[in-house]
This record gives C-alpha cells, sequence and structure tokens, in this order.
C-alpha cells in the first residue's frame, strides 16, 4: 500500500460541539455509517486517497451519540486508508459490543484475519466506487463468497445513475450476501429512481438515508430528496437504515450538525413506528446487535 506523508486536512472539520436535536432518538438507535481517523503519525494515509481528513477521534464520536441519543454505531472503513483497517479495528476494541464495523480487507486476507475481523465487530466489507478504488469488482465478489458463512454483506458506494444501473443489476447477480447501498444510491434529483427501487425490491439490498448533502442540489433541509425519500419508505421501510456520516468528509467550507440532521430525519418520517423500525429493528437485524 502506498503511504503518503501526513499533509494539512483539505476539507471542514466536523463542529466541536454538537447541537441537540428538537426531539432525541428512541433507546437502541444505530448510527449505521461514520468514520473515524487517527493521528497520521500511527495510522498513515494512502498516497491515492481523494481527500485529507481531519483526525476525528471515537471519542469525539461519542460525544455526538451522547447529545443524539445513539446507543449502536457502525464505523465503515474511508477510502483515505485503503486496505489498511487499523484504525478501524482498534477502534472497535476501544468501542465494544455496541459496535459493528465494515471493513476493506486485501484481496489477499488469510481466513484467520477475517475470523479476527468478525470476532471485533466487522460484519461486512465495502465496495467503493466513487472514491479512489483500493478493491475492484472482482475481487470484492471473491471476498463475498468468503465471507458467506459468516453472515457478512456487501456495502457498496455509487452514483447510480442511468450510466451505472447496468452495473447495479450486474454486482447483485454475482453475489448471494445481501447488499447494503450507501447515501441513498446517490441518485441524481434528475435522475430516476427505477433502478434503486428495483434492487429494493429484490428484498436483498438495503438503502442507507444518509449525507443528503452528497446527492441533493439545495442546501439544508433538502427539499429536493423529499418525495424520493417518501418513495422508499413507501416501498420498503424493512430494508432502510440512517446513517448520519460523521465527520462529514470532502466538506470544504462547513459540515452540518448532527442535531439539524436528526431534525430532518424526523421531518422525513414523522410516523415514530416506522422511525423506530429504520433507527432500532433494521440495523438490529442487518448487524447483529
Amino acid at each position: 500500500m502506498n503511504m503518503a506523508a501526513p499533509a494539512t486536512p483539505d476539507c471542514a472539520p466536523p463542529p466541536t460541539t454538537p447541537s441537540a436535536p428538537q426531539q432525541r432518538l428512541p433507546r437502541h438507535s444505530c448510527d449505521t455509517h461514520l468514520h473515524v481517523f487517527g493521528q497520521p503519525a500511527h495510522y498513515p494515509l494512502d498516497a491515492r486517497r481523494g481527500y485529507t481528513p481531519h483526525v476525528s477521534l471515537l471519542a469525539d464520536y461519542r460525544r455526538v451519540m451522547a447529545t443524539l441519543g445513539i446507543e449502536r454505531a457502525v464505523l465503515v472503513q474511508p477510502s483515505v486508508y485503503g486496505t489498511d483497517n487499523r484504525a478501524l479495528l482498534d477502534a472497535l476494541r476501544e468501542g465494544g459490543p455496541c459496535f459493528r464495523g465494515i471493513a476493506v480487507p486485501a484481496a489477499d486476507i488469510s481466513d484467520a484475519q477475517l475470523a479476527d475481523m468478525h470476532a471485533l465487530g466487522v460484519r461486512g466489507i465495502r465496495l467503493n466506487l466513487v472514491n479512489p478504488a483500493v478493491l475492484s469488482v472482482d475481487a470484492a465478489v471473491r471476498l463475498c463468497a468468503r465471507a458467506e458463512a459468516r453472515g457478512w454483506h456487501l456495502q457498496l458506494q455509487l452514483v447510480l445513475d442511468a450510466a451505472n444501473a447496468g452495473a447495479l443489476q450486474s454486482l447483485l447477480q454475482r453475489i448471494e450476501v445481501p447488499l447494503v447501498i450507501d447515501h441513498l444510491g446517490r441518485v441524481p434529483p434528475s435522475d430516476s429512481l427505477q433502478p434503486l427501487l428495483a434492487a429494493l425490491d429484490t428484498g436483498r439490498v438495503w438503502v442507507k438515508l444518509s449525507a443528503p448533502y452528497r446527492v441533493s442540489t439545495l442546501p439544508a433541509p433538502h427539499d429536493d430528496l423529499a418525495s424520493r425519500i417518501a418513495t422508499l419508505l413507501a416501498a420498503r421501510p424493512d430494508r432502510l437504515l440512517w446513517g448520519s456520516d460523521w465527520p462529514h468528509t470532502e466538506q470544504p467550507a462547513t459540515t452540518p450538525q448532527a442535531g439539524d440532521l436528526v431534525d430532518l430525519l424526523h421531518r422525513w418520517i414523522p410516523d415514530p413506528a416506522t422511525r423506530q423500525r429504520v433507527l432500532v429493528d433494521n440495523p438490529a437485524s442487518l448487524y447483529g446487535f
């Protein structure tokens, strides 16, 4: 893996003090998408990375958890570390049983190493087609075949526009494990939602209601996404998850307040029973809490 000397962060840091939402989340709520970034001297960044993050530790995120009422969380391996999962695994050791992880294993990882990851709480493999890819689709498919017996899934980040709809269908045909799609599929507001709905209809696909600022063409509260969220909720409320996307990487000027993101979630999902499903029941089923 190519490592680079530490560089100055090129994106905005998360707010130092997280804001409180108007309404706290229900008991056992799960944030299914966040990253941690350690000190570069201990956790070197990949020279091929697409951005340089601020140091954002698990201790920092715990303040977000306490403010919002989050009790469970899923740490996702960020692209800036490539297949070096040490920061992720160390955070899982620190976090304990209320955390799960999504890793980016090297293609030649041993079965013993996969077992060690599982023991620490890893429950999936990440395939990132947006930031510089360190794991190919073919390698991810092979890893999924090895991880299936452990009950893992594949987590996918892509821009699900018309050009990539066929790639998603092809990937689904090649894997037997569940597929979790990041950030509303990053479907451009001008594109059809049908490929994402078709994937959801298989029953094998989950979608994260996360990072609206990566999809919307409007400022918060991202009104151009409201009808799309409603469509997804009407289609498969049993296959939707929520994630904060903390610490909100690649935002050049400012990052959203955590409380505002929770308020937006309540605006999207006014029904308490459906919120319970998305925040508690669905992630408990998928990640084994």
